[in-house]
């Protein structure tokens, strides 16, 4: 592997994953949220973004594709699956990279795979808790799901914003960033539309 350029290298360092694998992740500075999760599901999502943000999008996609049906049951049901296929379609893979680096098949890295990628799960947990609370009847059924897919925008928009502070970025610059990343959910929530 091609080591970081010198430009590079002030951002990036390298650290040990809990495998014990050597990764590189990027150094940002401190953004105003004070760098420091408040719940767990904070710390969950924190601790790998990447998953956190795939999950809100594969969410999101799978509530505008059914968003023609306006029953917030079947939407949940069909969400939370394709969640839990998708989770573990990527610890599965994960499993079997970790063996093709390593040349052995190490189960005993299972626990700290599922655990790493529970922010796939963690970061739509709104969205469906608003399915959830139409399908019982406590929200009108097209309230929820429209709660349901504007969470998912509002969340990339919240990523985009927190990668442009973390970059220090302006806060302008930020929201700009903010506004094209939720742009992405609006994309998906318009071709979930068109597809139906």
């Amino acid at each position: 592997m091609k080591p970081p350029s010198r430009t590079r290298a002030a951002l990036i360092g390298r650290v040990v994953t809990p495998l014990g694998l050597a990764k590189y992740r990027c150094r940002m500075p401190s953004s105003s949220t004070g760098g420091t999760p408040r719940s767990r599901r904070l710390a969950v999502m924190a601790a790998n973004p990447r998953g956190a943000i795939y999950g809100t999008i594969v969410a999101t996609a799978v509530v505008a594709a059914s968003a023609h049906d306006q029953r917030p049951g079947l939407i949940l049901a069909a969400t939370v699956a394709t969640l839990l296929v998708f989770w573990i379609a990527h610890v599965y893979s994960e499993v079997l990279a970790h063996g093709l680096r390593q040349a052995r098949l190490d189960l005993s890295v299972v626990p700290a795979i599922l655990a790493r990628e529970l922010s796939m799960l963690a970061a739509p947990a709104l969205s469906v808790l608003f399915l959830l609370l139409g399908a019982l009847g406590l929200l009108g059924e097209g309230l929820a799901v429209r709660l349901a897919l504007w969470n998912g925008v509002a969340q990339l928009v919240g990523w985009g914003i927190e990668v442009g502070r973390r970059l220090g970025r302006s806060w302008l610059a930020a929201l700009l960033g903010g506004v094209v990343n939720g742009a992405l959910g609006v994309v998906i929530i318009l071709l979930g539309v068109l597809l139906h």
